[in-house]
């Protein structure tokens, strides 16, 4: 038996495979939460943990809605975000025809998920068709949830964006 770079019984050898399958098992696996930590909407810090999760059938079919009116989003958001400034942040919520939506009520929500008592909201106002605009204002760098809640009669949207404020 030869020890060199040429020699290929390792790859025979049934540990060498359990290890090797066993590391791309982890990575997957690893990946997968990753992604799926990404997808999820940021529900860390929500006050009503506990009742929402009981609520989990009723939430679906809100999100059910959600997506059967074919509303969309855009936020627009200052270019540099600093901590200690008063800054504008804007929504673009328009219908499947692109029209700008008139909503009964919007709310931006900002969720620091390290820290619940950072959390605050802030009351939209609209400044042109189907954009809405709130003055906010961040005390703490770091990443933070922004969660935009637009009410139209019954029909209710929600969106939401991960920002990162500089210090």
């Amino acid at each position: 038996m030869s020890i060199s770079q040429n020699n290929k019984e390792a790859l025979k050898n049934p540990w060498v495979l359990g290890i090797i399958l066993f590391v791309m098992t982890f990575l997957t696996v690893n990946a997968f939460f990753i992604y799926q930590a990404f997808k999820s909407p940021p529900s860390l810090v929500d006050k009503n943990f506990y009742e929402d999760g009981e609520n989990y059938a009723q939430v679906q079919k809100e999100i059910e809605q959600q997506k059967a009116l074919g509303w969309t989003s855009l936020f627009m958001l200052p270019a540099q975000t600093r901590v200690n400034q008063s800054q504008i942040f804007e929504i673009l919520i328009q219908a499947k025809n692109a029209a700008g939506i008139d909503f009964d009520s919007v709310v931006m929500k900002a969720y620091r998920p390290s820290d619940v008592n950072a959390d605050f909201s802030s009351i939209m106002i609209k400044s042109k068709p189907g954009i809405y605009a709130a003055e906010m204002h961040f005390t703490l760098p770091g990443t933070w949830d922004l969660v935009v809640e637009a009410k139209q009669g019954d029909n209710k949207f929600v969106t939401t964006k991960r920002i990162t404020i500089d210090p």
